[in-house]
């Protein structure tokens, strides 16, 4: 692999992308994104970093699906742009996943495009990570048993970065296909006992942290029917909201929980918080890290994060893994974007 210059753009493949978390582990790279998606956090200043609701194209032909992005800036340093597309029937009818992303990080100092990553893997990663460090904060120190509620890729990462922060030795899997269910146990990275349930509402009955990552319709949720079955003190992750009218919980769960939005804008559009008013939600993602101190007590009561996705997470988990690349020689250098002699003459190349 050549050296980086001023003049090369760094191209990590979905095959690059796997290279390094092969060579740096999987256990150690999932707690370096937990990490750095805590400290991103707790550090967050918003006078030198802005993170912008994402945007994009929704639209029901030739099928549901969407293709968003999602731009956060670190003042002076770079700018990350993940373009990201979602099409929940990818799995079923074309054999592709349902999330396909890909980051971009560009010098604010230039404009230059530092690197083009691939962020298929990286998005699940991060999203898993998000709700580690929410559940390390909010769940009770002593929760070993999971309900994953929706069994797709999602939940793989969910399960894996909540097994770094607490002593998962249970896991409750239900999924609207019994088959996905049934294949989980060979998708996670580590050894857990793994059960099949009837119904969600099965899984969540019996669980300490519950994860909701499921392709239900617009219209068609909630996915658990109500707050009285959840066993006291639970921990809920929310992070199948992506959709406005997609929603996972009933009102009944959201009225007697903390609710934690990662991105409060966002969350009110289309995560699980589309169903409250802003006063009805506690503090959002960094300001819960930031207080974690002050949110102990909630461990003892009903808690759920809204999870939609911070913009910031996806910067952080491409130059986490651009960094590994580097160090490891993984990946290609390229002039993707023409240095020329004379920047005042557009036809230079020709």
């Amino acid at each position: 692999m050549a050296s980086a210059s001023v003049e090369t753009t760094a191209v990590l493949t979905a095959t690059d992308v796997a290279d390094v978390i092969r060579v740096v582990g999987i256990d150690q790279f999932m707690d370096d994104v937990i990490d750095g998606v805590r400290c991103a956090a707790e550090d967050l200043n918003p006078e030198t970093t802005m993170t912008i609701e994402r945007a994009g194209f929704q639209y029901e032909k030739p099928c549901l699906g969407l293709v968003e992005w999602m731009p956060s800036m670190e003042l002076g340093r770079a700018v990350g742009i993940k373009t990201v597309g979602y099409h929940p029937s990818n799995p079923n009818q074309r054999g592709l996943p349902s999330v396909m992303a890909t980051t971009s990080i560009h010098d604010t100092g230039t404009g230059r495009l530092i690197a083009l990553v691939d962020a298929t893997l990286l998005t699940a990663i991060r999203t898993g990570a998000a709700s580690a460090v929410v559940t390390d904060i909010l769940a009770r120190p002593d929760s070993s048993t999971l309900a994953l509620i929706g069994c797709g890729a999602q939940s793989v990462t969910q399960a894996h970065a909540i097994s770094r922060v607490r002593p998962i030795t249970r896991v409750l899997a239900f999924d609207a296909d019994p088959l996905v269910a049934e294949s989980l146990a060979d998708r996670l990275p580590f050894a857990v006992q793994v059960e099949v349930m009837n119904s969600a509402d099965e899984a969540a009955s019996q669980a300490d942290i519950i994860c909701t990552a499921t392709t239900v319709d617009i219209g068609a949720g909630p996915v658990i029917s109500e707050a009285a079955l959840l066993r006291p003190g639970v921990h809920i992750n929310a992070v199948g909201a992506d959709f406005p009218g997609k929603t996972e919980l009933p009102m009944s769960v959201l009225k007697s929980a903390l609710v934690v939005p990662d991105e409060v804008s966002q969350c009110l559009k289309e995560g699980e918080s589309q169903q409250l008013a802003p006063s009805d939600l506690g503090p959002d993602l960094p300001a819960l890290v930031q207080a974690a101190a002050d949110h102990a007590d909630h461990r003892n009561g009903l808690t759920i994060f809204d999870s939609t996705g911070w913009s910031l997470e996806d910067l952080i988990a491409a130059e986490i893994v651009l960094e590994h690349a580097l160090h490891h020689e993984i990946g290609i250098h390229t002039e993707l974007q023409h240095t020329p002699a004379d920047p005042y003459n557009p036809y230079e190349l020709l």
